[in-house]
């Protein structure tokens, strides 16, 4: 490959670093903020007289609208990246979240909670364009590359999840907006990128595909039709279920048993966050050299959940900080290893829709981890830790299971191929 051509890639490569650095970015900036917002008596975003439980209801809904609208966008704007490339779709999802922050500003100007949730409904459309990100990083990829680079994936991930809550709390102190104004023009920033860097990297192939809204919901069916890509994705719900359950709600057991303040929540999301991001990036890429993907999703996530399960254990506060390091670094294993799975399953001219249906099984599992099981956290402090555990060792008990005797290394793709063939998937050759 010429000079040219390698910087055309690395140019593609990390402008969809930066798109999926700002989704994520946006999805934590609302963490600090929306609490302070509905619980400020003095605000009247919401009636005067709500009481605590129905803002925490508010609350609930404002968290989770995003994920719920991005489980249905996600295979949409798959599947629409492989019918029609996936730089138009991408500059196009990025419009769409432009659109949103504006509304938000517009929410918070005129404090309409309507406007918000609307505005979370936008960007969490708009997300969905990770699928987009997913198959143009699995387009710009070598077969032996693919781990390293979804590593770079989560590490943008994760760094927005960092900067999010900090410049989320900290710009708020100007006023509520301006942390929409600067997810605004981070979002206008990202749309120049992608017009001027970006580059093609799928060759389309002429069809016609129906998009519809509900066309999330028909892909997941479809997809649990598919052998071993069913079991992928059964183990990617239970991972980021635990996940998500466990470090959205041990704060509660923090502040039970250690007393944290809110400034030391705050510390705790961005430690956690750099930790995530510094381990995907950096400190397992000799493993994801070396070892194949199942392996790392099965060590990093059964690693993990036994130190998440141990953590009530820990005698002082102070232990703390090295064990999130040691919890974020088995877990940063996982993305990666589950993403390359995926990409690995289907040919070239079906990786947007794949990764589209992996994007909606990740965001059904943040949906479903605040509305279902918030409630009994107040009750029982250390559950988040237990339940979250159980969930990420189910899921390492799974693809042990499945994949015991090396059955995925001689078979998985010949009977993949069968299995998509018959689906209406075109395999890829053997």
């Amino acid at each position: 490959m010429t000079n040219a051509g390698q910087k055309h890639l690395s140019a593609s490569l990390y402008t969809v670093l930066f798109v999926a650095f700002i989704d994520n970015l946006g999805l934590g900036l609302i963490y600090p903020l929306f609490s302070a917002m509905l619980f400020d008596h003095s605000l009247n975003l919401v009636p005067l007289g709500t009481t605590a439980e129905i803002r925490g209801i508010w609350l609930g809904v404002l968290i989770a609208l995003m994920p719920l609208a991005q489980f249905f966008c996600a295979p949409l704007w798959g599947s629409l990246s492989d019918s029609q490339g996936r730089k138009q779709p991408l500059f196009l999802s990025v419009g769409v979240a432009l659109l949103g922050y504006l509304i938000a500003l517009g929410g918070v100007a005129w404090l309409n909670i309507w406007c918000l949730l609307l505005s979370r409904l936008v960007i969490g459309a708009a997300a969905g364009n990770m699928s987009i990100v997913q198959a143009a990083i699995a387009d710009l990829s070598r077969q032996e590359d693919k781990t390293k680079n979804f590593g770079l994936y989560s590490m943008a991930l994760g760094g927005g999840f960092t900067l999010g809550p900090f410049f989320g709390g900290l710009l708020s102190a100007l006023g509520y907006h301006a942390p929409f104004v600067f997810a605004f023009f981070l979002t206008l920033l990202n749309l120049i990128f992608v017009a001027k860097f970006f580059s093609e990297t799928h060759q389309m192939v002429p069809c016609q595909r129906k998009l519809r809204l509900g066309a999330g919901l028909n892909h997941l069916k479809k997809a649990f039709h598919l052998y071993g890509l069913r079991t992928i994705l059964i183990c990617s719900f239970l991972h980021n279920f635990g996940w998500s359950y466990f470090f959205e709600f041990t704060p509660v057991y923090l502040i039970a048993r250690f007393q944290f303040s809110p400034m030391g929540l705050g510390f705790f999301y961005g430690a956690a966050g750099c930790f995530y991001a510094i381990s995907t990036g950096l400190l397992i890429r000799p493993f994801s050299k070396r070892l194949q993907p199942e392996v790392l999703f099965f060590g990093g996530n059964s690693l993990a959940a036994f130190a998440i399960l141990l953590m009530p254990f820990l005698p002082t506060s102070q232990w703390i900080w090295p064990w999130m390091f040691v919890i974020c670094y088995f877990v940063a294993f996982v993305t990666p290893s589950l993403t390359a799975l995926v990409s690995s399953s289907v040919d070239a001219e079906n990786q947007g829709e794949a990764l589209g249906i992996l994007s909606s099984i990740n965001a059904a599992a943040l949906v479903f981890s605040p509305l279902l099981s918030g409630s009994f956290v107040g009750a029982y402090p250390a559950l988040p830790m237990k339940l979250g555990g159980m969930a990420m060792l189910a899921a390492s008990g799974l693809i042990l299971v499945s994949f015991r005797n090396k059955t995925y290394s001689i078979n998985f793709k010949r009977q993949a191929a069968k299995t998509q063939r018959d689906a209406g998937w075109t395999p890829p050759p053997l």
